[in-house]
């Protein structure tokens, strides 16, 4: 780390106090410096300054003694109580010395910071290993014991996690993607507070939450907790211009429940998108889609085009299948549902008889309307891959 800091460290010191500066190793060897043909160069008063860890003024008549060194002052770097180098200054001792402590201290500074950001970057990459690992995990396989102690060695407490979240970025305004990301990021934390949730960023604007609740409770209370906090969440970050969506796993009440939880809440995400859900989505909710999604490609486009083949092609498509499917949120209640579609009920009487006449399949019959339901929805599930396929285009 701090060979590859170095040139910055000199640069940017040099570029503040317009002197000549040069970081050195433990063994007085240039590493970084405002001149860089010096680097790779012996520096022999940092020899002396590292040995006894104090500065060292190099006058000129000492310096003539001493290839490639000029007049200047020379001062330990340390990092974590050691002495890991040096840097000097170029100049006359009187001049340059009143400037010894600033640039030691911006060095030792700049590697604080550095240590801390490579450790973060480090948890976080330890940390997503670990939700993968969960993502992958199958009781019938073993290793739950190894993944216990991998979330041990990060201080996570895995058996105390009771569900998973997944949040995805969808849109934003004014910031850029990245600062964006980090402002959700910074609001996922103050929402779920609780210092054992474990809140994972990762790729494609998405964060990873295993959830611990804030007080016990049955299944039901901790979801009905989550998706409260979720919409919360929500509603404060649309107020920064920020969108996202939120997708709810099952309850959890140990490893294999855990990572049950994550796999239906990453699959409840990936349905939302076909069927164009948005905010906070429940795998409880999803249930039924998740299992026709299971179905073969092959069989789900036959079962679609076979159930639906009266109203394919028809330009009112669309308006028959948003129908049907708003009625079915509330079969018994034709006059909400009426209102939800902003239509008169009679012309919701007749748009249902007409998908009956068109398909064969009477709404009102619980075992057709399944399938007409299984039909839109897998129809719904197809079209968004497909234009998923073409978005992606061929590759290269």
């Amino acid at each position: 780390m701090f060979k590859k800091m170095a040139q910055n460290i000199a640069e940017s010191t040099s570029e503040v106090i317009g002197r000549g500066v040069l970081v050195t190793d433990e063994n007085g060897i240039i590493i970084g410096c405002n001149v860089k043909k010096r680097v790779g160069t012996f520096h022999e008063p940092s020899i002396k300054v590292m040995q006894e860890n104090k500065p060292c003024v190099t006058y000129s008549d000492e310096a003539k003694k001493m290839p490639g060194v000029y007049p200047g002052y020379t001062l330990p770097i340390q990092f974590f109580d050691k002495v890991i180098g040096s840097v000097s200054i170029t100049g006359m001792p009187d001049e340059v010395e009143r400037f010894g402590l600033l640039v030691q201290k911006q060095a030792e500074i700049m590697l604080r910071e550095q240590a801390f950001l490579e450790s973060n970057l480090m948890r976080e990459r330890a940390l997503r290993d670990l939700v993968e690992n969960v993502a992958s995990y199958d009781a019938s396989q073993g290793m739950g014991e190894l993944i216990t102690l991998q979330g041990k060695e990060l201080g996570v407490t895995l058996t105390r996690c009771k569900a998973s979240v997944v949040v995805e970025m969808k849109k934003w305004k004014d910031e850029s993607s990245e600062n964006a990301y980090q402002i959700m990021v910074r609001e996922l934390r103050s929402a779920f507070s609780h210092p054992r949730n474990v809140i994972c960023p990762q790729r494609n604007r998405r964060v990873t939450i295993f959830v611990t609740p804030n007080r016990p409770g049955t299944n039901d209370d901790i979801t009905q907790n989550i998706e409260s906090i979720a919409h919360g969440f929500i509603e404060s970050l649309e107020d920064k211009g920020i969108t996202a969506d939120i997708a709810v796993g099952f309850p959890a009440n140990d490893l294999n429940g855990l990572a049950i939880s994550l796999r239906s809440a990453r699959d409840a995400m990936r349905l939302a998108g076909q069927l164009k859900l948005s905010g906070v989505i429940s795998a409880r909710s999803l249930t039924s889609e998740a299992l026709l999604d299971l179905l073969p490609v092959g069989k789900r486009e036959e079962f679609a085009d076979r159930t639906l083949a009266g109203l394919e092609g028809r330009n009112d498509y669309e308006e028959m299948r948003d129908t049907f499917l708003g009625w079915c949120e509330s079969p018994f209640a034709s006059g909400e549902v009426a209102e939800r579609l902003a239509m008169h009920r009679n012309s919701l009487q007749y748009r249902l008889k007409k998908i009956r006449a068109l398909t064969g399949k009477d709404p009102w019959n619980f075992k057709d309307a399944f399938e007409l339901w299984a039909a839109f929805v897998l129809k719904n599930i197809s079209s968004a891959e497909k234009k998923t396929v073409i978005a992606d285009g061929p590759k290269s």
